[in-house]
């Protein structure tokens, strides 16, 4: 299908590399592009045959049972990958001066959402891009949604701890120390900041 979207469900634990050699191995004459940046329009009117293939990630409808406290994670988990009309992907740039003392103050991010025209899964495990929306998010945009993803990650860990779901609490001693020591770009000062 020519100059075409779609978005396809992998196999169950499959990597975007073996996704990608099994799409070329399909269309063995089409050529890979290695971003996910819009392509230009030399690529859409060209006579060769072109594969893009990047990954993105689901964007639930039932927000209300993720976020409801005392609903098991094995049905959270199945409604953030299941029954899904929209996806997204990210691509960080820098606006402006980067600051080299903290890079976060310039670090915008191009959102792009993909609505379908059906739901996956579905009959098929890959359907049509109906609709592409693109937003940009400002530095103070995005380093809120990082804190906020990462309480939604550490109160997810603190339950499957209370709930004894984890025999092992490396995982959230990892996210802890990551959290409450980050040594990564300056830590939580530079958010702060």
């Amino acid at each position: 299908a020519q100059n075409k979207e779609f978005v396809c469900r992998g196999h169950d634990y499959e990597r975007l590399e073996a996704f990608q050699q099994r799409m070329l191995n399909e269309f063995p004459h089409a050529i890979a592009m290695q971003h996910a940046n819009q392509p230009d329009e030399t690529i859409f009117q060209a006579e060769a045959q072109y594969l893009q293939i990047y990954a993105v990630t689901p964007i639930p409808e039932n927000q209300e049972v993720l976020q409801r406290d005392g609903i098991p994670d094995n049905i959270k988990s199945f409604y953030k990958v299941n029954h899904i009309w929209r996806f997204r992907y990210d691509r960080p740039f820098h606006k402006g001066t980067k600051d080299k003392e903290n890079e976060f103050k310039s670090l915008w991010v191009e959102r792009t959402t993909l609505i379908l025209v059906q739901s996956l899964p579905g009959i098929s495990r890959w359907f049509e891009v109906e609709k592409r929306e693109v937003v940009e998010m400002s530095p103070l945009e995005n380093a809120i949604e990082v804190l906020e993803n990462k309480n939604q990650q550490l109160r997810t860990l603190i339950t499957q701890c209370q709930t004894r779901q984890m025999q092992n609490i490396n995982p959230l001693t990892m996210c802890l120390n990551g959290v409450i020591d980050a040594a990564v770009n300056g830590g939580v000062a530079r958010y702060q900041e």
